[in-house]
């Protein structure tokens, strides 16, 4: 079946927040008194399931809310000036809107963060809804918030598709029941399954799309 539901990732999906991030979580530890985390480090992390994040990050220096605040403080401004948008994402979006494709982001990020960097970008426009891990109250892998805009826009499962770059969103899809493509080009290192669709060039997704 054509699907006409889309849903969107956005980091390592649609924009390049690496740098933005590792900045800011090296800034909160830098306050901490801990050594800078690679890129790779902070990248690989983020996309693995079942990790505790702040401990990782910060190390029980200080209480998450704490180093929650500076990082926050500081990522606010540093998501749009350190992060870049995949080439060929805007053309692929405005495509795929043209040619009646209902898009979605999901996305782990909080969402005043997700929809400033969208906008930042000029590609907020496209989307019916972006949804953070603090719109409805739940992070990926958990299905919930697949589930929400399903039911939202009165779709099947069948007719629904996750785009993203790592375990967690493969693991939300599955759970949600519905098909996912893993991207190329992203953050994660995981290697995919192999009835897992992979995207290697923006400009197929809407042949894949409409089989």
């Amino acid at each position: 079946m054509r699907k006409r539901v889309v849903i969107f990732d956005m980091d390592g999906t649609l924009i390049d927040s690496s740098v933005a991030i590792t900045e800011s979580i090296n800034f909160v530890r830098l306050e901490l008194g801990l050594s800078p985390f690679s890129v790779q480090t902070v990248t690989k992390l983020i996309n693995m399931p079942d990790q505790d994040l702040p401990k990782l990050f910060y190390e029980d220096v200080k209480p998450y809310s704490e180093c929650r605040k500076i990082f926050e403080k500081h990522y606010y401004q540093n998501c749009i000036d350190k992060s870049v948008i995949y080439s060929g994402v805007k053309e692929m979006l405005k495509d795929l809107d043209d040619s009646g494709f209902e898009l979605f982001v999901a996305t782990n990020a909080y969402e005043m963060f997700a929809k400033r960097m969208l906008k930042r970008f000029d590609i907020e426009k496209y989307f019916k809804i972006v949804l953070g891990s603090d719109s409805i109250g739940v992070r990926k892998p958990d299905p919930k918030v697949i589930r929400y805009i399903l039911e939202k826009f009165d779709a099947k499962e069948d007719e629904a598709v996750l785009i993203g770059d790592s375990l967690k969103d493969e693991e939300a899809a599955k759970n949600a029941g519905i098909e996912y493509i893993f991207v190329d080009w992203g953050f994660g290192e995981c290697e995919r399954p192999s009835h897992t669709l992979s995207l290697d060039r923006l400009n197929t997704l809407k042949e894949i799309l409409s089989r």
